[in-house]
C-alpha cells in the first residue's frame, strides 16, 4: 500500500461508510456518513513502538465527548494488520451504536441502570491465538453488566472497552476503560473471572456501549 498520509486514511475511512450503504460528506478530515454528528477520523502511527503500528480512530459526539480507540498492526503490512482489527473487532459496534446500522455481528440488549433504560450494544470478542479448549469464561457478561451498573451514568452515550491477556499460566494482564479513561473496577471485574491459563499467549478484547432511550 502507498504511503499512509491524512488524505489517504480520510479516503479510506469514507470508503468504509459507503461500502455500509452511508452518503458521507467529509469536512477538515472528519467523516460524517449522515452529513451531521457523530463524525469519524483516523490516525496512523506507524512506528508506535519498534515493531508495532497504531492506527488510532477517534468518533467525535460532541464538544464534550470523543470516543478514541486504538489498534495494534503487526509484521510487514503493519497498515493494514491494523486496519483489518479496526474493522473485524470494532467497526460492527461502532455502525449499530452511533449510526443505526443493522449489524448482525453483534447483540443489542436492554439494561435498566440506575432507573433509566439503555440499549446495550455488546460487541463480538475479539481473539488473538485462541486455544483449542478455550471459551469466554460463562459469567463474563454478568460480572462486566454488574460493574458497569456501579457506575455512575446518565449520558446519552457510555462506552468500555475491555482486555485480556494470558503470557503464560501465571502471567496475565487485564486492563479495562470507561471512556477513555483506566478503570480499575473494571479491570478487578476482569481478573476475577475464571480464564484459561495456559503456557501460550492469547488476548480477547471486547467492548460495550450504552446508548441512552
Amino acid at each position: 500500500m502507498s504511503k499512509i498520509d491524512d488524505t489517504k486514511l480520510e479516503k479510506i475511512v469514507e470508503a468504509i461508510f459507503k461500502a455500509h450503504g452511508f452518503d458521507p460528506k467529509v469536512e477538515e478530515g472528519w467523516v460524517l456518513p449522515t452529513q451531521t454528528y457523530p463524525a469519524m477520523k483516523a490516525f496512523w502511527y506507524p512506528e508506535a513502538t519498534e515493531y508495532v503500528g497504531q492506527l488510532t480512530i477517534e468518533i467525535f459526539l460532541n464538544e464534550k465527548r470523543s470516543v478514541i480507540e486504538s489498534f495494534a498492526g503487526f509484521g510487514e503490512k503493519k497498515f493494514e494488520s491494523a486496519l483489518e482489527n479496526f474493522i473485524k473487532n470494532a467497526l460492527p459496534l461502532y455502525l449499530a451504536a452511533f449510526w443505526g446500522y443493522d449489524s448482525q455481528e453483534i447483540s443489542i440488549d436492554t439494561w435498566e441502570l440506575h432507573g433509566e433504560q439503555y440499549l446495550a450494544f455488546i460487541g463480538d470478542y475479539g481473539v488473538i491465538n485462541p486455544k483449542e479448549e478455550f471459551s469466554i469464561p460463562e459469567d463474563y457478561l454478568e460480572v462486566m453488566h454488574d460493574a458497569i451498573s456501579a457506575e455512575p451514568l446518565g449520558d446519552e452515550f457510555h462506552w468500555f472497552n475491555l482486555f485480556y491477556a494470558n503470557f503464560d499460566a501465571q502471567n496475565r494482564q487485564a486492563e479495562a476503560l470507561k471512556e477513555n479513561e483506566a478503570w480499575e473496577a473494571g479491570t478487578e471485574a476482569i481478573n476475577s473471572l475464571d480464564w484459561l491459563k495456559v503456557y501460550d499467549y492469547y488476548s480477547v478484547r471486547q467492548s460495550i456501549i450504552l446508548k441512552k432511550l
